[in-house]
């Protein structure tokens, strides 16, 4: 699409609907999204599309909804405005199931219950004429009457259809499933009135198979990797540079980038739009906006399950399938991970035998730290807030202070509680304690690697700042060395020679031997060597 470069105009901070964005004594900036929703709306069809929150669902069903009834001065200007049929419209059905946090079955019920009540509000039929009983059933008989009454085919829009199952998932998994029987039930409605149906467009975070959605005569098309639709949600790099007028005058565009940037659905990358709106309001502060405005609780319980090593998350490798739909009884985390935002695509590999592989990664800067504080809470037990503030152990490596380093990182296991590991033993093993450092330090912003391969191994970890590069080996009970002895952590990154692809980079690099005492569940002792080469 091309776009004018528009004024400075007012941003939609807090804006919901697309009936208030596009009022004619308003000027509020507006993306043009409407070529997606024209190539979607003209044909007779069901649609998922799944995106993280934040990122214009909601708008997205608001401008659905605006379109099918027929409020053609809304549209003016747009790219649809002159291809649209405005000689009819449509009665609408709109159910969102994003507006409250579900803590019981009957709260799931009351939500659907007040979506049907709304509906018969709007359209003037008394909520007592739905006789049937039980909340699927009633939605089908609305249906059936507002096709009725209007002598027309109905549009069904659903937004976040799955947030009844998210919000008791990170509670009770029993609850959660008895949620999910609750919404099959009352989704089962839209396949058995087929008939009376024009167009039903749905969204949520996640797509759960055994729902009763995903197939039959209605067989939703799920458009969540389409590369039609890529840019549907979010914002392009194209549409940052040539709608937002002065507002990226004097603002470091790779900063930007690498701040916000990078979420790819197999088309043009796009920005979460909640952070590119909090950031100009900001005043081109950049912070983790996305982050602070709700955290997701079932992810949090998903972490708690077990010990992940949080740097496997980088270069993950799922199949198509798994990547894009699980069941409550088979909860994959990587596929989690990527449908709540966390995780990006970043390759597509083609099978040999004809099915799609795809490479994981985090999308930005923002996702990077927040996901690793996000595992660095769940483990080690400590607030993020008191985590946070630990920021010398960067301001020390920056300033290649290592002694100062050292005593960040003791303060930081010596926070985690005591009954963190009485059940589990962790403290044992290499891999928590890599773990836990990579994502306290990834988590405050430091550029860092594990796992990093070499012609003679894998390093342990490589930490970087704008003037020194640190090769880090972990070791757990490690004997102590005798006299002027290095450790065993030293003594494998020389033999090994870990440091030498980094021999011509200009920076200096410093050698971290950290090795950790099970009983004391911390640095036993300390080492730091200079790489001296003959």
């Amino acid at each position: 699409m091309d776009y004018p470069m528009s004024k400075r105009q007012a941003l939609p901070i807090g804006v919901q609907t697309f009936e208030k964005l596009r009022e004619p004594n308003q000027d509020f900036l507006y993306v043009d999204k409407t070529e997606y929703v024209f190539e979607m709306a003209k044909s007779y069809g069901y649609y998922f599309l799944s995106r993280p929150r934040r990122f214009g669902k909601s708008m997205l069903c608001s401008t659905f909804e605006a379109l099918f009834e027929g409020k053609q001065e809304l549209f003016e200007g747009l790219y649809i405005h002159d291809k649209w049929d405005w000689s009819q419209s449509y009665p609408v059905i709109r159910i969102d199931l994003s507006g409250i946090n579900y803590e019981n079955l009957e709260s799931v019920k009351d939500q659907l219950g007040n979506s049907l009540l709304r509906t018969c509000l709007k359209h003037n039929i008394p909520f007592e004429d739905l006789k049937q009983n039980g909340l699927g059933p009633k939605f089908g008989e609305l249906i059936e009457k507002l096709h009725q009454k209007y002598e027309s085919k109905i549009v069904i829009l659903i937004d976040e259809y799955d947030k009844p199952v998210q919000d008791t998932l990170s509670s009770d998994d029993q609850l959660a499933a008895k949620s999910l029987d609750v919404l099959r039930g009352f989704y089962s409605a839209i396949k058995a009135s087929d008939q009376y149906i024009r167009f039903c467009f749905m969204t949520g975070i996640t797509k759960f198979t055994g729902v009763g959605l995903f197939s039959g005569a209605n067989n939703f098309e799920d458009i969540t990797l389409d590369g039609q639709y890529a840019s549907i949600c979010g914002f392009t790099q194209n549409e940052l540079e040539t709608c937002f007028g002065s507002y990226f005058d004097d603002v470091d565009m790779e900063e930007v980038k690498a701040w916000y940037n990078g979420y790819n659905y197999l088309g043009d990358k796009v920005y979460n739009p909640f952070d590119i709106l909090l950031f100009l309001k900001k005043k081109a502060d950049f912070d983790n906006y996305w982050w602070d405005s709700g955290q997701p609780n079932f992810l949090v319980k998903m972490f708690e399950k077990g010990v992940y090593e949080t740097y496997e998350l980088d270069n993950l490798e799922l199949s198509a399938q798994e990547l894009k739909q699980f069941s409550l009884t088979n909860l994959n985390l990587a596929s989690l991970l990527w449908q709540a935002g966390y995780l990006t695509i970043t390759k597509v590999i083609q099978e040999p035998y004809g099915g799609k592989s795809y490479v994981l990664s985090t999308p930005n800067r923002e996702v990077q730290m927040t996901l690793n504080m996000l595992f660095l809470v769940s483990l080690t037990a400590v607030e993020s807030n008191r985590l946070l503030k630990r920021n010398d152990a960067i301001r020390s490596l920056y300033k290649n202070d290592l002694t100062r380093f050292e005593a960040s990182v003791r303060a930081m296991f010596s926070a985690i509680p005591f009954n963190n590991y009485v059940q589990s033993n962790i403290q044992k093993y290499e891999g928590y304690y890599a773990s836990v450092m990579f994502s306290f330090l990834a988590g405050l912003g430091l550029k860092c690697r594990t796992e990093e391969s070499t012609s003679k191994g894998r390093i342990d970890m490589v930490m970087e700042t704008p003037t020194h590069i640190y090769v880090v080996e972990f070791k757990v009970n490690a004997p102590k060395p005798k006299g002027k002895e290095q450790g065993e952590a030293i003594q494998q990154i020389h033999q090994q020679k870990y440091y030498a692809p980094y021999l011509n980079d200009g920076r200096k690099i410093i050698l971290i031997g950290m090795h950790f005492n099970e009983q004391e569940r911390n640095l036993d002792w300390f080492e730091v060597d200079d790489v001296v080469e003959g």
